[in-house]
Parts: structure tokens; C-alpha cells; sequence
């Protein structure tokens, strides 16, 4: 329990400080956009035991308020297929974010202490 509180204040402060647009135009984010990140985003259910991973989202919102996740970089292929699977096509409040604009999200999954 104390790992998954541990790993979702961690997440929710990722996300908080770096949902940007893309490099040319960057949004600024709020917090309500960042805790609705982070839940959709969730806890995986893999154990991370060496390192915090990292990956770099990037994805729109389409005219149904569903996120569009356009690619995923990171170290790992798991976390890449992780992150697709959970964000794609989830709705979002109306209003959160611009429909049609790109954004830059960096995600850190912690490791396990």
C-alpha cells in the first residue's frame, strides 16, 4: 500500500510539472489535468525493482475529449505498450485541454523500494 501511494504522488508530481505541448508550442498545464493523467495512467501491475522509468508521451485530443496517443518513447517496450494501452482513447473533463492540439507528457514510473 505504502509503494502505491509512494508511486501515484510521484506520478501526479511527473505529470504536474511537465505536460507541455510539443517542443515548437508549449501549453501550460493545471492540476486538475495532471491528477486526471495520473488516474487514467493507474498503477502497473509490473514491478519496477532497479530504476524509475521514464517515457515521453505524446498525444491530442480529438473532438470526443478521448486522448489520441500518438507515440511513446521510452527505454522499455513494456512501459511503451503499458502507457498506450491505459491512455488511448480515455476521456477526459471537457475543457482540460485544447481539442486538436498536440501535448508533450514526461512519465515516471518508480521503482520499488
Amino acid at each position: 500500500m505504502k509503494t502505491i501511494k509512494l508511486f501515484l504522488t510521484v506520478a501526479l508530481m511527473a505529470v504536474a510539472t511537465t505536460v507541455l505541448a510539443n517542443e515548437n508550442d508549449p501549453k501550460p498545464t493545471n492540476k486538475a489535468v495532471s491528477e486526471q493523467l495520473s488516474t487514467i495512467l493507474g498503477t502497473p501491475a509490473f514491478k519496477v525493482t532497479d530504476k524509475d522509468l521514464l517515457a515521453r508521451v505524446h498525444f491530442m485530443v480529438n473532438k470526443d475529449h478521448e486522448l489520441i496517443v500518438i507515440s511513446v518513447k521510452a527505454e522499455n517496450e513494456m512501459v511503451e505498450d503499458y502507457i498506450k494501452s491505459r491512455m488511448n482513447y480515455k476521456k477526459i473533463e471537457k475543457n482540460s485541454l485544447q481539442l486538436g492540439e498536440d501535448y508533450v507528457v514526461d512519465v515516471r514510473i518508480v521503482a520499488s523500494k
